[in-house]
Parts: structure tokens; sequence; C-alpha cells
């Protein structure tokens, strides 16, 4: 009985570990796929300041639509658990996850009107939706980045 039971206690802490193992590595990988969604962000940021001085609109609406896009599931790559490095959120965005969802949403619609005013043919107007999607940016992360 008591061999059985050692073999059953190192199943268990055998499958434990493995679990454990798992979320870690879920949770590496999470981190490192909205790191680089992040990133690709910042580049479509760049680009659209880039095409309005040409008033490329087909460029600026391709990537205003990128950023709408990650902005409508970012906060699924937030899940509780993936915190810590090599993240840099802070936890309060789990605590406030209410308030981070909103400012995702807050993006997306930033980056809705983005795509509008570059529909219009005006670069002006453009300029402004992009300084908004900044802003949108910013807003996150002062709240939960840390700058």
């Amino acid at each position: 009985m008591k061999q059985h039971f050692t073999k059953l206690a190192g199943a268990v802490l055998i499958g434990m570990t493995i679990g454990l193992t798992q979320s870690i590595s879920a949770s590496a990988g999470v981190i490192e796929d909205r790191q680089a969604r992040f990133k690709a962000n910042n580049g479509s940021m760049r680009a659209i300041g880039a095409a309005l001085g040409s008033g490329d609109v087909a460029v600026i609406k391709a990537e205003a639509t990128k950023i709408a896009e990650w902005a409508k599931v970012m906060p699924d790559y937030f899940p509780k658990g993936s915190d810590g490095a090599p993240s840099s959120a802070k936890s309060d965005l789990w605590e406030n996850f209410d308030l981070f969802r909103k400012q995702a949403d807050d993006n997306h619609q930033a980056a809705l009107a983005l795509i509008a005013a570059a529909d219009s043919g005006d670069m002006d107007k453009a300029r402004g939706a992009l300084m908004e999607v900044g802003a949108t940016c910013k807003a996150c992360h002062q709240n939960f980045k840390g700058y």
C-alpha cells in the first residue's frame, strides 16, 4: 500500500510540475505575442505619420485598420497570470481590467476615426485623428505601464 501511495504521489507531482511549466510557457508566449503586436502597432503609427506627408490615403487606412484590429483584441492578450518578466505591464492593469478594456476600446474608436478622416481626404483632419490615436496609447501607458 505504501509503495502504491508513493507512486501515486509521484505521478501527481509530475503532473503538477508539467501543468505549471505549461502555464508558465503559455504566459511567456502570450507576453511575447502581445509585445510583438505592440511593436507592430508602433510601426503602423510611424508608417501613418510618413504617409500623412505624402497624402497616401491607402497606407493610412491600411495601417489604421491594423491598429483598430489590434485594439479590438488587445484585452485578450492580457489573461490573468501574464504579468511579470518579460512583461512591463503594471499589476494595476488586472486590478482595473474594466478601465483597461475601455482604454483599448478608446484606441479602437480613435483608429476608426482616423480611417474616416483619411477617407475624407482631409490630411489636416487625419493628422488630428492620428494625434488622438497617440493620445489613447499614451493614456493607457500612463495607467498601466508607467509612462
